[in-house]
């Protein structure tokens, strides 16, 4: 079995409901990191500093096949193509240890459903 690594970057106010998209596509896990992003054309304050914005960093390993569905549902379900909606990708993994036997069959069944 082949995997990738699928990659989302929401605001944070959207990481609820991209948690429940991304399990609904697929994923068995998902790791979820706190940041504060930076845009290019960020707004500026009466002071000149720039505002940050609270964001989710979303992460989750999942088989090859997968990935593309969950990008799909992200896409449709928070119109992650409007800006300042977030972003997502997937990255291919050549290695991969720690995934359990039960998750490797969630991924089987998940990938056969897909065909």
């Amino acid at each position: 079995m082949k995997f990738a690594a699928v990659v989302l970057i929401v605001p944070e106010e959207d990481e609820n409901r991209a948690v429940d998209i991304v399990k609904q596509a697929g994923a068995t896990g998902i790791t979820i990191l706190k940041g504060k992003g930076l845009r290019h054309n960020e707004r500026k304050t009466f002071l000149g500093l720039g505002l940050e914005r609270k964001e989710s960093l979303l992460l989750c390993v999942v088989e090859k096949q997968l990935a593309m569905r969950i990008l799909r549902s992200v896409k449709q379900q928070m119109e992650i193509d409007l800006s300042g909606s977030g972003l997502a990708f997937s990255l291919p993994l050549d290695s991969v240890v720690g995934i359990g036997a039960e998750q490797m069959l969630t991924f089987h069944r998940n990938v056969e459903e897909e065909l």
